[in-house]
């Protein structure tokens, strides 16, 4: 609100003191120095322009004096229409509107909502259900989701956990090292064959012995694992940007992938799937330190069928040794990676580093037909703005639990070189 001040000198012939017309909002005042009011009149613009009447006029007052009470005159009548305190206000709903993209954010997430969700993009989707999320908009989660777990909490979207499986498969993690199978149900039983049927020989007309293929079973169970997010108040604010969303989604793939990792590697089997370091594998001693002879002794263990896809997996402070062992022509048996993206070689087997695995055994086979690792494809998210922590620190509390199965299925296409000194 703006306002406008004009003033006029007036002589009044009886008095011949100095008055003022003061415009304020489309209304006059006349300013009475004397009696140091103001009244409210009708003035036209003829009427503003007063005529002396007297032969003489007196000394006008000084126009500095008589502007600083006009002055204070005028913030007392603006003070009393609150037209100060409205200014500020409106002054400071300005500048939250200028620094904040929230309103937008809201009128443009409302506005995709509009759309049914066969018309939406697996981008909006993604956007569309996290904004949902942080938002508590249970319809639109409803809406935009798989569907509703026994257990409560909303199924992600199949583009949303699409986005968090195809980031952990993207980075080195043991996901790319196993099998994926599909799992519809908790427990999946998988048949194994642990010997093949007998070939013999006959003679025309002879009788033929019959064989048996001895089976076992193997079984999946899925269990549950969660990762929880504190998001802050301020990066909510900026989750219709695809670019946070999919940071957001890196935190979780990531420590998704991570825990995948050490379960697949040494998970318990009981609250855990069960890791290939837990399984029961044939194995061979290691004597002394470790040596050429060693390793070899455990390429050898595993049979040679295996051995198109073959690699060892050992920790870090194992592969520093194995990089220091040569063979009797004191060659180095470790080969740098060649190419980008390409594993370096033992002895011309792929070496892959798994922490999770204790220093006293490595690893080598084919970890991809040993192991089966149960993908339940249900990835549920639970919201909370109520616990401690997310309530004094303004954060949302995000939930997302993942169900997987793993198990070794094929103990003989993994081998073992434990008791390294």
């Amino acid at each position: 609100m703006h306002c406008k001040l004009q003033t006029k000198k007036l002589k009044n012939k009886k008095t011949r003191k100095m008055k003022k017309i003061i415009k304020s909002d489309g209304k006059s005042y006349i300013f009475d120095t004397e009696l140091k009011t103001m009244e409210e009149v009708e003035v036209d613009e003829a009427a503003e322009e007063v005529v002396e009447t007297t032969e003489e006029v007196v000394e006008e007052d000084n126009d500095e004096n008589l502007t600083d009470e006009v002055d204070a005159v005028t913030s007392k009548i603006m003070k009393d229409l609150g037209i100060a305190e409205l200014k500020s206000k409106m002054a400071d709903l300005s500048s939250k509107i200028e620094s904040s993209s929230k309103v937008s954010e809201l009128i443009n997430f409302e506005k995709l909502m509009k759309k049914s969700v066969n018309e939406m993009t697996a981008k909006e989707k993604i956007v569309g259900f996290f904004q949902a999320i942080v938002q508590s908009n249970h319809a639109v989660m409803k809406a935009l989701s798989e569907g509703t777990p026994a257990d409560g909490g909303y199924l992600f979207p199949d583009e949303f956990r699409a986005e968090i499986i195809r980031d952990i498969a993207d980075t080195p993690h043991m996901r790319n090292e196993v099998t994926i199978i599909p799992m519809k149900r908790d427990v999946m039983n998988i048949p194994t064959l642990d010997s093949g049927p007998q070939v013999t020989w006959t003679n025309e007309n002879a009788a033929k012995s019959t064989t048996t293929a001895h089976f076992s079973q193997k079984t999946l169970t899925v269990k549950k694992m969660a990762a929880i997010l504190y998001a802050s108040d301020e990066l909510i604010e900026d989750s219709t940007e695809i670019d946070v969303v999919k940071f957001i989604i890196q935190l979780f793939s990531e420590a998704i992938g991570n825990e995948e990792d050490a379960v697949i590697t040494a998970g318990n089997g009981t609250t855990q799937p069960t890791g290939y370091s837990t399984a029961t594998i044939a194995s061979v001693a290691c004597s002394g330190n470790l040596d050429f002879d060693d390793m070899i002794n455990l390429e050898y263990l595993l049979p040679a069928k295996y051995n198109r896809g073959a690699k060892f997996y050992a920790h870090r402070n194992n592969i520093r040794e194995m990089r220091k062992i040569k063979d009797s022509n004191n060659r180095y048996l470790w080969m740098d990676s060649v190419a980008p993206g390409q594993p370096a070689t033992f002895h011309g087997f792929p070496v892959v580093e798994d922490n999770n695995l204790p220093e006293s055994e490595i690893y080598f086979g084919d970890l991809k037909k040993a192991y089966w690792l149960g993908d339940r494809q249900m990835m549920t998210v639970k919201i909370s703005n109520d616990t401690e922590t997310a309530f004094t620190h303004d954060q949302t509390a995000i939930r997302v639990v993942s169900r997987i199965a793993g198990n070794v299925v094929l103990e003989a296409a993994l081998r073992k070189l434990n008791s390294i000194p």
